[in-house]
């Protein structure tokens, strides 16, 4: 008994030896980052605003700090509201930060998989955008300068013709215009008015999908085994169906329009190359491909441009005089600028930063998930995480864009005469970072300049002569955050401005076949 009694302890001891040891050079586990207390079971959801969620979750960066954490039904979110934060993260270490959260309801059921902002970066995603830099890389975005500009003409030339006097709501001007560069170098078709069937559809679609990927916007996002009720129990399933058959109808019809356009277009260009390589990409999956690069790139240069006009009629500080004198001293006043411009208009190019950042239009971000477990600045990231740059916060980081970052200061973006590089969170982080960035660029800039140098923007006038109140804060929620609708007038600044723009402004006769074979052999030319 004695012998096994001394066994027992001897093993006894030792087991507690071995975990003493253990204990003593094991890593302890870190803490995850600061955030709101949470209650048992839903966690924070009673406190997240079920509209402009963005706006509380930039607040709360003031008590918790650049990185928190958010617990939604047990899913960790982490948001990050600063730009070094989604730099680090996002970008350093986009490995394992680049996969985007199972967003069940608008992947599986309503794109089938289909919609490349939603995949997660695995081979499927790193083959399309492979074929996207192909035609929206920066080389080949500089092809596409002439027609944004033929473009850019016929928006100073309706604007001029449209929205004088009392003024108008001239965001379908705005759209017109992006949508015909985007449609007709895409699918070989200008869009020639606002109310255009394409356009309509599209932009229907655009914010049903918004509505889709909004975070927590469907309880089986959160808990996929719901999708097993049936269908009266399950509204979700046929919401889905029908907006991926409306989907396809418009994205099938526009690839083959495309394919059979006199001329280059994008489609032609693309489904060539996924032929010639035999890349594993169907009909159907290029087709949502395409439509899913024309969503993205209406909502983008759309509102950007919206919110430009709204901070020349609401934000005016000097920055609009400013702008004018720089254009009239190296344009002139007897012709439009032009891209060629832009190294001597750093003022021009400091509005299109600022108004990137004043309004960023994706403005709560879009969420990536991690692949795996990690550390950050003392804190615990755990695998299978949400995380979310918050672009709202990061725009408005006083450490890196001086105080008043509410205001509209294109200054900020300036040293001396020179152009300042400073953060930009519009266009996404890392492996993420939108493919269309360069054409988008090009294609507001152009615009920009053209509508400084052509006109004095005002607020329009009521049918009593009032000047119409403009909203610098009105918005909708969403993934994008458009400008509510208003009203401005454009006044040619000189009769200079109205002759030039008299002069060739209707480009309605220009022959776009010829014009998009020109793009093609310039971007298919051997170097």
């Amino acid at each position: 008994m004695a012998l096994t009694a001394s066994i027992v302890a001897a093993g006894a001891l030792g087991l507690i030896t071995i975990y003493f040891v253990r204990w003593l050079v094991a890593k302890p586990s870190l803490p995850l980052p600061p955030g709101p207390p949470a209650l048992p079971v839903i966690g924070n959801v009673h406190q997240v605003p079920k509209a402009f969620a963005w706006r509380q979750f930039a607040e709360w960066r003031k008590q918790y700090g650049p990185i928190y954490h958010l617990n939604v039904f047990g899913q960790h979110v982490i948001v990050l509201t600063t730009s070094q934060t989604a730099h680090d993260l996002l970008a350093k270490r986009g490995a394992t930060f680049s996969d985007r959260p199972k967003m069940f309801v608008a992947q599986e059921l309503a794109l089938k998989n289909m919609n490349v902002l939603l995949m997660d970066y695995d081979e499927r995603f790193k083959v399309r955008q492979r074929l996207e830099a192909t035609v929206l890389g920066q080389n080949a975005s500089s092809k596409y300068l002439e027609f944004q500009s033929i473009e850019s003409k016929q928006l100073m030339y309706d604007l001029l013709m449209n929205a004088g006097g009392k003024g108008t709501n001239i965001h379908g001007f705005l759209e017109r215009t992006t949508a015909s560069t985007i449609f007709a170098l895409f699918y070989g078709f200008r869009i020639k008015d606002a109310e255009a069937p394409e356009l309509v559809n599209a932009m229907q679609l655009d914010d049903e999908f918004s509505e889709f990927v909004q975070l927590g916007a469907f309880l089986v996002d959160t808990f996929p085994a719901l999708n097993i009720l049936p269908g009266p129990l399950a509204p979700w399933k046929a919401k889905a169906e029908a907006h991926h058959q409306r989907q396809r109808k418009l994205h099938i019809g526009n690839l083959n329009r495309g394919l059979k356009a006199s001329g280059w277009t994008f489609t032609k260009q693309l489904h060539q190359t996924v032929q010639e390589e035999k890349l594993p990409i169907s009909f159907d999956e290029l087709a949502f491909e395409f439509g899913t690069l024309v969503d993205a790139s209406l909502d983008g240069t759309v509102e950007t441009l919206n919110w430009f006009i709204i901070a020349i009629i609401t934000q005016e500080n000097g920055f609009v005089a400013k702008a004018k004198q720089e254009l009239d001293r190296v344009v002139g006043r007897n012709r439009l600028p032009t891209l060629d411009d832009m190294p001597h208009l750093p003022y021009i190019s400091a509005l299109l930063e600022e108004v990137l950042r004043w309004r960023a239009v994706g403005a709560g971000g879009v969420p990536h998930f991690t692949k795996a477990e990690s550390e950050y600045q003392g804190y615990r990231i755990p695998a299978n995480s949400v995380v979310v740059a918050n672009h709202w916060a990061v725009t408005r980081e006083e450490a890196v864009f001086g105080p008043d970052t509410d205001s509209f200061l294109p200054e900020r973006w300036m040293d001396g005469d020179k152009l300042k590089i400073l953060p930009v969170a519009g266009f996404g982080y890392g492996r993420r970072t939108c493919p269309g960035r360069f054409f988008a660029r090009n294609m507001i800039w152009v615009s920009m300049a053209r509508i400084l140098w052509a006109f004095d923007i005002t607020a329009g006038r009521s049918e009593d002569g009032e000047l119409t109140v403009v909203d610098a804060d009105g918005c909708t929620d969403g993934l994008v955050m458009r400008a509510l609708p208003y009203k401005a007038s454009f006044e040619p600044r000189d009769e200079n401005a109205r002759e030039v723009i008299l002069k060739d402004g209707d480009t309605y006769g220009e022959d776009l076949a010829a014009i998009l074979s020109k793009i093609g052999e310039q971007l298919n030319r051997k170097k």
